[in-house]
């Protein structure tokens, strides 16, 4: 059943990262899913040394918008350790026809924060790979009340604890798959480590799925105020091995 298919409502949204997005569309329609946003997958490039060129990423976005009714958003390249370069892409991908969604990263200065957020309708606060949950719940808390009200994506923040406390519009979270699989910490069964072929990965998507609908609900009043639609988690697509136990949830 694909994404376009009866009661998609009920199925996760994704977010997928461009560095792997041909194993993505390679079995799109075999996918169980509402609907999915690009990420540039700047971070993992970065990591792994994998060059990707802005004018092949804008190309990529608009052919996939313009044929894709599932692809809701698209998020801007960044530059890591360079946010100036980063606001330029972003500004270039505005003046290619792609709305994208710039995100404001950890350490960088207050200025692009505000900046980002009286310019774009939506941003995103991430680079927080490498900061405690106490730096980073005490950041994303001050991101917030410098520009509240403002759709806000958290990359990184599919934790309960950070979208309990503040009405992020949508967040990304690898833990759904990496978690379990990886440290047999389910949160579907209270962080219990499981070595059961009668538990698969599609315990751990619907609790996701459940704690979503309980943020909605949270935040319905909050959503209003910025003129969005409820909050979404989205389960982040970002290697082969991730599609592959997705397409077996």
């Amino acid at each position: 059943m694909s994404g376009q298919a009866k009661g998609k409502k009920h199925k996760p949204a994704l977010l997928v990262s461009f560095v792997y997005v041909r194993n993505f569309l390679r079995f799109q329609d075999r996918l169980e899913y509402r609907d999915w946003v690009l990420d540039s997958g700047a971070y993992s490039a970065f990591n792994s040394g994998i060059e990707i060129r802005l004018s092949e990423y804008i190309q990529f976005a608009k052919s996939q918008r313009a044929k894709d009714g599932t692809l809701k958003e698209i998020f801007s390249l960044d530059v890591i350790g360079d946010y100036r370069a980063g606001l330029r892409n972003t500004e270039q991908m505005w003046s290619a026809g792609v709305e994208a969604i710039p995100c404001y990263h950890y350490g960088e200065p207050e200025w692009l924060l505000t900046e980002l957020a009286s310019s774009f309708p939506k941003i995103a606060l991430g680079g927080c790979a490498n900061v405690t949950v106490e730096q980073k719940i005490k950041w994303a808390a001050q991101c917030f009340a410098r520009v509240w009200p403002k759709q806000i994506h958290g990359f990184g923040f599919g934790s309960d604890r950070f979208i309990k406390e503040l009405p992020f519009h949508s967040v990304d979270s690898t833990s759904w798959c990496i978690a379990p699989l990886g440290f047999g910490k389910w949160r579907a069964f209270n962080y219990n480590a499981l070595r059961s072929k009668s538990v698969t990965i599609r315990a751990e998507i619907d609790w996701y799925m459940k704690l979503e609908r309980e943020m909605q609900a949270r935040w319905k009043n909050a959503m209003r105020e910025i003129n969005a639609s409820l909050p979404a988690i989205r389960l982040a697509v970002s290697g082969t091995t991730q599609i592959k136990y997705f397409r077996n949830a």
